[in-house]
């Protein structure tokens, strides 16, 4: 198979259910491309970044790609574009009982804990409260997103990356730099373990290495309020919206 694939995966901005005409379906229709749409609603960032580098390294060995709407179907690298829409940091994966669960501090949560069994996941606050703590939650996306980055660059895969609506209704970049000033204010001035607690973070540092498409490109912002749901999810005229703006930029990707 010689047929481009365009592989998307993301939270519910990305593939929400069935039900709902997704913007990876309206692009990959304008591109002729194949669409392999791995999203999950109330998916983490850790379940993103564990995937990709999961289903590149089997293409890249096996020639396949699994999707839940696909199937196995063969593929190669120079087939591949790839988006990758960002969630919220502070969602989390936990193993147990032999599988990754995504879940999050459902307290502090934008969205509603609906008991689906399928992606709704909850474990005790002493599992969750320091994985979704927001120091622990940058250090671990910052490292996350500039690893596969670079993962994709060395592999000269195609591919953008986006932020899909946090931090919710605030400006992105405003709002880390906030964020990442008050955690390096507030940080230990001594460590149980061996480092140097003035630069142990350094979590300025790694912003700044934070990709630009990322900082730039935010799903929900673009789209406006105006065509977000009830459910505070992308209508049909916003999925049509941001599948332009993509359609565009995999444009000026490609030249």
């Amino acid at each position: 198979m010689n047929k481009k694939i365009l592989y998307s995966i993301g939270d519910s901005f990305v593939y929400r259910g069935p039900q709902y005409t997704t913007w990876s379906k309206l692009l990959s229709d304008k591109l002729n491309y194949i669409d392999a749409n791995n999203g999950v609603a109330g998916t983490s960032n850790d379940r993103s970044y564990r995937s990709v580098i999961r289903d590149v390294s089997r293409v890249e060995t096996e020639g396949k790609l699994w999707t839940e709407f696909t199937g196995d179907i063969d593929c190669k690298l120079e087939n591949l574009f790839i988006i990758v829409g960002w969630t919220s940091p502070s969602r989390f994966e936990w193993y147990d009982n032999g599988e990754f669960l995504s879940s999050r501090f459902w307290k502090n949560s934008t969205f509603t804990l609906m008991n689906n069994s399928r992606i709704d996941f909850s474990f005790p606050d002493d599992i969750t409260i320091p994985l979704s703590d927001m120091t622990n939650s940058l250090v671990r996306f910052f490292n996350q997103i500039l690893t596969l980055k670079n993962f994709l660059e060395n592999k000269k895969i195609k591919h953008i990356f986006y932020n899909t609506f946090f931090p919710f209704n605030r400006n992105t970049i405003e709002y880390f730099e906030t964020i990442i000033k008050e955690i390096e204010q507030n940080k230990p001035k001594s460590l149980v373990g061996f480092d140097n607690p003035s630069t142990y973070y350094s979590l300025e540092s790694l912003w700044k290495q934070v990709p630009d498409d990322y900082k730039n490109y935010n799903q929900a912002q673009y789209i406006t309020s105006e065509n977000l749901d009830e459910t505070l999810h992308p209508t049909l005229e916003g999925n049509k919206l941001w599948s332009d703006f993509l359609y565009e930029k995999v444009n000026e990707y490609q030249g």
